[in-house]
């Protein structure tokens, strides 16, 4: 025994031990793992072990009878030759006496240093070494010696019948504590180490004279050996050795509990529970010819946690929830501290045969306790062809990671999803009614009754089925009687989204003069209409109404929907469809309500021309539908803030197909503008050219601006004037930049501001009240001063014949210009065709006398035009919705972004009338020319030019050394990002195809239709004010009665991502639980705004003049 005194460092000399040559050399210090800016991954000093302990016997072993080996062969033929060795090593840390220095030995940093105990088995490396070492047998005696080793990895060692015993110890991440270090193979002087297992995981079963047998319980291996010594003195040395070791195994974890927890405070009784992620790998070894089938074993303690499923033919895999990527690791503080750690063995998947292991990692315990979920790099080590890292992801679980791993893994059938949530989105999103076309047939929807002299009233059947509460009464109806029960208040109502902006109260009404899609309407079978709603991260279905060209949803029918909003430019998209039971829906028509110019707390009753498509460049109206609408806004501050964030991109997934194809026809109608073909391409060229029709609106701004034409009405005395306002603007700021040209950049911005402005304005003079937009003055009062846009109110038929008059004006001009136009390229053409008669009687002036060659084939095609039609039409449709969305802001259709565009405009106008624009450009230019021109671009061309020309061949190439590996580092980080991307995009997917169905649909956010749907003038808005409720009332309604709540599909969060979850204290309808925005008074908020723009005011006022005369002093 030689334990070394005070946990010094062994010698590096060689001792002879008899056979056993061994180097005490501690492990020379391995290079740290890679780390990268995009992930947070710790990293620490290896500590280093050093030898305490070291004792060694020659040994025959043979293979245990659960082997194959050893049911075939006798024990007495199968003896083989090795060498045993105990070691005991000591761990510390490099930081930890820094750490007690900065802490001034007042922190609990625990003992700093923690100490393992393994044994190893060694075998001959040659034949020659073999057969001498069985010469000698039991001459050989016990020397002195030990060796610096633990954890030496080779390849997957076979305690002779092909169990891997191996310990997967391997270089870790470490936050900070210690861990188990890799250490090299030693020098046994042609003795090679075959595999080592932790003392703690050998039990000592007995002693039969020289054979000793110990139970060896490592992983999923428990296997019973017989190790014969050459004396009964080693057998019993050995036995005694071993277990004066395993006697200190407690004080040893007690040490590693100290050191690997050292400055964290904690129970050691405290349970710990874990969430994991596998999240990938990249450029793992070829476990084949060139791919792998790599999958993931996961040891804690030497025993398996878990496993992932194999991901077939890739090097760089990325495991999901659907490829078991994530689990659950319930352990005690105090394992967790004396562990090991997590390891992680990459294997490689063989359909016949044994699975190789690729390589291994491992998260040291302090690391899998203070991660926060960040994106772990492990480097893949262990095998002589290891290569790449692992991913993984570690943090303490919450409440619901728990709930739903243990959901997912103890489901019958988890490919079916969430039981829960299923049930809730089947409530929500099925629908009631619907008949078959026979019994469409055989049914009577309507009566005639006559009850004395009275005249005979036609009733009509109540579809899908009468009022639960009063059936009798509403099982038929007359007409007038319909009427008025579809405009009372809705009884049900699916509360669903995500957003906190604000909510979206809809009512789907009615529809009318729906075309018959179904055959056999003479006999009574037509349309079963329903509607569908999709507004961001959700969606929704009314019941169905069927035979019937009118239907009309009463209010115990499922037909209202609240929607949370979480972006200011979303969009609501209803389609009404013809409903089939056995084939797909057919879709009648559909709108996008624009929700960003309706006002809050205003009741909105709207009707709609509904068309099949809002981007093809024909429409054809296929009936009208009516809604009502309102809106509850939580901040109008925070819903104009919201803007300026891109929206995020917004994916709902539906479980049937037939549910996706009825989505993709809400958003975006019944044509596919995203697949190739002719009618497409020239659907985008028609767009581009209707856009040339705004020219007509130029040419009047124009000519309205250039002479001088009134058209800003104003009143004094009784009568009414129109004052050209932008022609004395325009007047007023060219004189002035012929006087000053140096408030060109002020003016350029204002410019902008005041061609935006002119836009609300034309649009808020339009007759049609349906065609207003919001007001800058509105917009601004609502980001100031945090108050809530006024309600509107605009009466049935508002200015509609003033309307119509103004858009026969508009269509007679654009008549008119239209056949100027025509005459204009007749005239051109007859040019044209006398010109190419005068040259047909001279000839051919033709002057190229080359000799010509053949012309090309033209190569034979399904669709020679595809090729070139294709790229090019993928063109068009980027060009058009980049002009869709300039002309919704420019229309302030996207009232909120137009609002920024014009406030910023104004602001940046006004900061450049301080910026002394001469003075910075008279110096720029200065430092230009002397910075450049100068005589002392001479030393450029001694000291930098003329070297950089007269570099050697060496020197050139180590530049482009340099060069490439900058570049080589860019290219990793941008791989890097990339990778992040798809891994978070891949396991997204998989989430919420296990939660929410198989069909992914994306939702536009912003507008992105060719044409917008407008209110008919029939539609009419008042301002809301709910009805007094009583308290009980109250409470039913804000404890969800009557009202089902449904999640959006918004999953926030890294490994389980979690759907955002909202009570019903959000109260739907009514101010009571409505939260006040402002935390101060009106009074404060007015006072602290004029103070801030006064403080401006007057540092730009005088601090600008005051720098710039400075500056001109001191340069001249």
């Amino acid at each position: 025994k030689h334990p070394n005194k005070n946990g010094s460092e062994p010698s590096t000399q060689k001792q002879e031990t008899g056979f056993l040559t061994m180097t005490p050399a501690a492990a020379p210090e391995s290079a740290p793992p890679p780390t990268d800016s995009l992930n947070s991954t710790a990293s620490a000093k290896r500590p280093e072990p050093t030898l305490r302990l070291a004792q060694d016997w020659h040994v025959n072993t043979v293979p245990p009878k659960t082997s194959i080996k050893g049911k075939i062969i006798p024990g007495f033929l199968s003896h083989e030759r090795r060498r045993l060795s105990v070691e005991v090593y000591r761990f510390e840390d490099p930081e930890h006496n820094s750490k007690q220095k900065k802490s001034g030995g007042d922190d609990d940093h625990g003992l700093g240093y923690y100490e393992e105990a393994y044994l190893r088995i060694l075998t001959p490396a040659n034949k020659a070494l073999k057969k001498a070492s069985k010469k000698l047998g039991k001459e050989a005696k016990r020397g002195d010696g030990g060796a610096s080793v633990m954890a030496s990895h080779s390849a997957d060692a076979d305690f002779d019948d092909g169990a891997s015993l191996l310990d997967g110890a391997s270089t870790i991440i470490n936050g900070g504590g210690l861990m188990t270090e890799r250490m090299p193979m030693p020098d046994y002087d042609g003795w090679v180490a075959k595999y080592k297992l932790p003392l703690k995981a050998i039990t000592f079963k007995g002693i039969q004279k020289k054979c000793v047998v110990f139970l060896f319980n490592y992983r999923t291996i428990q296997q019973t050996r017989k190790i014969y010594f050459d004396t009964e003195e080693d057998a019993q040395d050995c036995v005694n050795f071993v277990e004066a070791q395993q006697a200190e195994e407690d004080k040893r974890l007690a040490q590693k509990f100290s050191a690997n927890a050292s400055g964290i405070k904690v129970n050691p009784l405290e349970g710990v529970t874990l969430l994991v992620e596998i999240v990938g790998a990249t450029d793992l070894p070829a476990g084949d010819l060139t791919s792998s089938d790599p999958y993931v074993v996961c040891y804690f303690n030497h025993r398996e946690v878990h496993r992932t499923k194999h991901i077939p033919k890739t090097l760089d895999p990325i495991w999901t929830l659907k490829t078991k990527a994530l689990f659950l690791l319930e352990v005690s503080a105090k394992d967790l501290f004396q562990g090991d750690g997590l390891h992680l063995d990459i294997m490689e998947y063989d359909t016949v045969g044994k699975d190789e292991r690729l390589g291994h990692a491992v998260v040291d315990p302090r690391t899998m306790y203070e991660s926060l979920g960040e994106r772990l790099n492990l480097p893949v080590e262990g095998e002589k062809n290891a290569k790449g890292q692992l991913n993984v992801r570690v943090r303490h679980a919450t409440p619901y990671d728990k709930t739903f791993l243990t959901e997912y893994y103890e489901s019958d059938n988890n490919k079916k999803g969430n039981a829960a949530l299923n049930e809730m989105l089947k409530t929500a999103n099925s629908n009631k009614g619907g008949k078959s076309a026979i019994a469409s047939v055989f049914s009577k929807n309507t009566k005639t009754e006559k009850h004395g002299m009275t005249p005979p009233v036609k009733k009509y059947r109540t579809r899908p089925g009468p009022d639960p509460e009063r059936p009798e009464e509403t099982e038929w109806m007359s007409m007038p009687k319909i009427e008025q029960e579809v405009m009372g208040e809705s009884k049900e109502w699916i509360d669903a989204g995500s957003g906190s902006l604000g909510r979206l109260f809809v009512e789907v009404l009615e529809c009318k003069g729906l075309p018959n899609l179904d055959s056999g309407g003479l006999v009574g079978n037509m349309t079963d209409a329903f509607c569908c709603l999709v507004f961001e991260d959700t969606w929704g279905q009314t019941d169905i109404i069927s035979d019937d060209l009118n239907p009309k949803w009463m209010p115990w029918t499922k037909r209202a929907f609240i929607f949370h909003m979480y972006h200011s430019s979303s969009e609501l998209y209803i389609g009404v469809f013809d409903h089939d039971g056995v084939d797909d829906h057919d879709l009648i028509g559909r709108i996008a309500v624009n929700v960003s110019n309706l006002q809050p707390d205003t009741l909105y009753t709207l009707t709609y021309n509904i068309y099949p498509s809002g981007k093809w460049n024909t429409r054809d109206e296929q009936g009208q539908i009516k809604i009502r609408l309102r809106m509850e806004m939580e901040d109008d501050r925070k819903l104009l803030l919201s803007c300026l964030e891109p929206p995020k991109t917004v994916y709902v997934n539906v479980k049937r197909k037939k549910d996706f194809k009825v989505l993709h026809a809400v958003c975006n109608g019944s044509y596919d503008m995203e697949a190739y073909s002719l009618k497409t391409f020239f659907a985008y060229l028609d767009e581009l050219q209707s856009y040339t029709g705004s020219l007509l609106y130029l040419k009047e701004a124009v000519v309205t601006l250039l002479l001088w034409r009134g058209h800003h009405e104003v009143t004094i005395r009784g009568k009414k004037y129109l004052l050209p306002l932008h022609s004395a603007s325009a007047f007023l700021i060219g004189s002035m930049l012929v006087e000053y040209p140096q408030l060109f950049p002020s003016f350029f911005f204002l410019s902008i501001s005041w061609v935006l402005i002119a836009s609300m304005f034309f649009r808020r003079h339009h007759p049609n009240p349906w065609m207003h937009c919001k007001g800058f003055n509105d917009i601004l009062v609502a980001l100031v001063l945090g108050d809530s846009f006024p309600p509107a109110t605009i009466e049935s038929n508002q200015n509609a014949q003033e309307a119509i008059d103004y858009i026969a004006y508009w269509q007679d001009k654009a008549d008119h210009d239209l056949m100027l136009l025509e005459d204009a390229a007749k005239e051109a053409e007859a040019e044209a065709d006398e010109a190419e008669r005068a040259l047909d009687e001279i000839g051919n002036t033709g002057t190229d006398i080359s000799t010509k060659t053949g012309g090309r084939l033209i190569p034979v095609s399904v669709d020679p035009l595809r090729p070139y039609m294709e790229p090019f039409q993928a063109y068009l449709a980027i060009a058009c919705r980049l002009i869709r969305y300039v002309r919704n802001i420019f229309l302030w259709e996207e009232c909120y972004l137009a609002f920024w565009l014009t406030f910023g405009c104004l602001v940046l106008s006004v900061a450049c009338l301080f910026v002394p624009w001469f003075f910075l450009i008279r110096w720029t230019s200065r430092v230009v020319v002397w910075s450049l021109f100068g005589p002392w671009m001479m030393l450029v061309d001694i000291y930098y030019y003329t070297p950089l020309e007269n570099m050697t061949e060496q020197e050139l190439a180590e530049a482009k050394t340099k060069r490439m590996e900058l570049r080589k580092k860019y290219l990793a980080e941008a791989v890097e990002r990339a990778r992040i991307e798809r891994e978070s995009a891949k396991k997204l997917k998989t989430m919420k195809k296990y939660l929410f169905g198989k069909f992914i649909m994306k939702v536009p956010v912003l507008k992105e239709d060719r044409y917008q749907d407008f209110p008919l003038p029939e539609s009419s808005a008042v301002p809301y004010s709910p009805k007094p409720l009583a308290l009980a009332e109250l409470a039913m309604k804000e404890a969800g009665y009557h009202r089902i709540r449904v999640p959006g599909q918004n999953l926030d969060g890294d490994m389980i991502p979690s759907m955002e979850t909202r009570t019903f204290t959000d109260a739907p309808v009514g101010q009571a639980t409505k939260k006040h925005a402002q935390s101060e008074t009106d009074t404060a908020a007015y006072a602290k705004v004029g103070s801030i723009v006064a403080g401006a005011a007057v540092i730009t006022y005088y601090g600008i003049p005051v720098a710039s005369s400075a500056l001109s002093t001191i340069f001249g």
